[in-house]
């Protein structure tokens, strides 16, 4: 899935939208007041017409959305199959590859171990994984610079011949040491810009895990799973990281060639990945999973409060310039002081997924998919119109 991220450029527009949406979310699905009942089927239509008109069917890779409000019920709607195969539907349970919309799972994971005083964003990453090279002595890499994406490091998939421990698929410490084996330089000084890169929450996780003697997915179970009450989400981080459950649909992340759809990515049983990093993505979860992420945010259930506000500050860098990125979210921006809200986007393997949230009207939006090249930015602008055209007063 293609996808177009919503940058700074557009906000003006978005935040007048999105003033229009304040009386707009009262929208939910099944077990509803018979009132709420009739605007559901309101809005189902003209969004069933939405999704066909972007060349969803039920016959191709699908998509799940949420439209979710502070104190208000939830909208969730889905179109299309998860497999393609056997026809599995997409559903409100069916697990997505989040791509890089894990980064900002990964980022508060790790300011909540700053929280727990277990690392400081200012360590030296070197303090835990000292395998790394010194690149500069006086300007050592710090935890921020990779969650921030400052550090400078070349992009870990770029580095040819690595020195798998396995003949079948490579891990997160697989390429750790190949920074230093093969003498690997910098692309830039760190600090000195901004350089979005995968290689920053490889390490992240790496640093998670060696920090908390567990494996990055099982803290993350321990850490944040399980407190926000995403209950089917796992990491797919290796041979037998990925839990059975009967019944659990894995949606297969697809991609077109010669006009048939084929399979590119996937999990256990279904297909056996040989990439298996993590951290810069490998987190999966329902679109249930991303509404209880959402509410846990919302509740501040997983950072303190000052915590929270600091994974939403930009850096700034020595060339001048102030980013928009913060502790794993994306950042958007009515005018240079006012923060409309955070967000991230993610692709890979035919999945592409999208979290945003408008911190003035309190309004999330969720969309994960699993092969359909759409225009994210051209469909949530549509979706917004939708809402606000059908929602109630």
């Amino acid at each position: 899935m293609n996808i177009s991220l919503f940058g700074s450029h557009v906000a003006t527009s978005r935040r007048e939208m999105l003033k229009r949406l304040g009386f707009a979310s009262c929208i939910g699905l099944v077990g509803r007041p018979r009132e709420m009942q009739a605007a559901e089927r309101r809005l189902d239509v003209p969004f069933d017409r939405l999704v066909q008109s972007f060349g969803y069917d039920n016959e191709g890779p699908g998509l799940a959305v949420l439209v979710h409000q502070s104190g208000q019920p939830e909208y969730m709607r889905c179109v299309g199959l998860a497999t393609i195969k056997d026809r599995q539907p997409v559903t409100t349970a069916t697990m997505f590859e989040l791509a890089s919309v894990t980064k900002s799972i990964t980022a508060t994971a790790i300011l909540m171990l700053q929280d727990r005083q277990q690392l400081k964003v200012t360590d030296d990453v070197r303090k835990y994984i000292p395998e790394l090279p010194e690149y500069d002595k006086k300007n050592p890499i710090q935890i921020r610079h990779l969650a921030q994406h400052t550090s400078g490091l070349a992009s870990y998939m770029d580095i040819p011949d690595v020195l798998s421990k396995h003949p079948d698929y490579t891990l997160n410490s697989d390429y750790v040491g190949e920074f230093a084996r093969q003498n690997v330089p910098l692309d830039f000084p760190t600090g000195q810009k901004y350089a979005y890169n995968n290689t920053n929450y490889l390490l992240l996780a790496e640093i998670i895990a060696r920090v908390t003697g567990t494996t990055y997915g099982q803290h993350l179970r321990d850490a944040i799973f399980d407190p926000a009450g995403m209950k089917t989400a796992f990491v797919s981080e290796g041979p037998g990281s990925v839990p059975v459950v009967a019944g659990r649909v894995d949606a297969i992340g697809y991609g077109q060639e010669e006009g048939e759809w084929k399979p590119l990515w996937g999990v256990p049983p279904a297909r056996q990945e040989k990439l298996l990093t993590c951290g810069d993505g490998a987190v999966w979860c329902s679109l249930e999973d991303m509404l209880a992420w959402d509410r846990a945010l919302r509740a501040k259930k997983l950072m303190k409060p000052d915590t929270a506000k600091l994974a939403v500050v930009p850096s700034r860098t020595r060339d001048g310039r102030t980013n928009p990125y913060g502790y794993g979210w994306e950042l958007y921006y009515n005018n240079p002081k006012q923060l409309n809200g955070f967000g991230h986007g993610g692709g890979w393997g035919g999945f592409g997924t999208y979290y945003y949230h408008d911190i003035l009207t309190g309004l999330t939006t969720v969309m994960l998919g699993n092969g359909r090249p759409i225009d994210m930015n051209k469909f949530w602008y549509a979706l917004m119109d939708l809402v606000n055209k059908h929602g109630l007063s």
